[in-house]
């Protein structure tokens, strides 16, 4: 190889930003993402009783003080139906990118509909069905495996992450893992119903991703703009 080739080649891999890891990942991102669902789908279907280490860190989560309520509630709506709208057409007016805000629209979409076909399938009760002294913060009827609202929230960190400025990737994790905790905090999930939601999401917002095309190292930054 030439030496202008090689350095060709060696600014191709940095504006890639590591292409090869990035790919990598990806793929242990399905992978994980699998296993918690697979993992989490066994033994939340095994048994009617509540294992007493899921029961145990439901207590402390539920148990957690209420000043906590106002803090959680509001990024907890992004795994909403409607928030998972909003959040997905925000993607897109942001990012302007058809293929980016399509990632997260149907990868949300069809996490929130696929969660509803699971928990019939599973058919595993709510914590206030399974436990006794269910701190109950928002009303949530039908079944509990898997939840509905982590899906969708890692659906959407999952899709959209990899895109964002390296400052907005933490925040879009967080809103994710609030969505959890605040869904087992709430009373209206066990652990492993927000566990299996979560790597459901994972799952489903990656192979989004490479479904439109997104793989590897995702958009490229905007001129002009920061990608820290």
């Amino acid at each position: 190889m030439t030496c202008d080739a090689a350095e060709v080649t060696a600014r191709g891999f940095e504006a890639g930003t590591g292409r090869r890891g990035v790919r990598v990942g990806e793929v242990v991102t399905v992978l994980g993402g699998a296993s918690l669902l697979t993992a989490s789908w066994v033994i939340a279907a095994a048994d009617d009783v509540v294992p007493e280490w899921e029961a145990q860190i439901f207590r402390v989560v539920n148990d957690a003080p209420d000043v906590l309520w106002p803090i959680v509630w509001p990024p907890m709506q992004a795994g909403s139906f409607v928030g998972s709208i909003v959040v997905s057409l925000g993607a897109l007016a942001i990012a302007r990118n058809v293929r980016l805000g399509a990632a997260a629209l149907i990868s949300s979409q069809v996490g929130f509909w696929a969660a509803k076909v699971i928990k019939q399938i599973v058919a595993r009760g709510r914590p206030q069905a399974l436990l006794s002294e269910v701190q109950l913060r928002e009303e949530a009827g039908g079944l509990g495996y898997i939840s509905g609202h982590a899906t969708v929230a890692f659906a959407l960190a999952a899709a959209l992450a990899p895109s964002l400025p390296r400052r907005w990737k933490l925040v879009a994790v967080a809103v994710a893992v609030t969505v959890a905790f605040g869904r087992t905090y709430a009373g209206a999930h066990l652990p492993l119903d927000v566990v299996g939601g979560a790597g459901f999401g994972l799952l489903l917002g990656t192979l989004a991703r490479w479904a439109f095309g997104l793989g590897g190292e995702g958009l490229p930054p905007r001129p002009g703009v920061d990608p820290r």
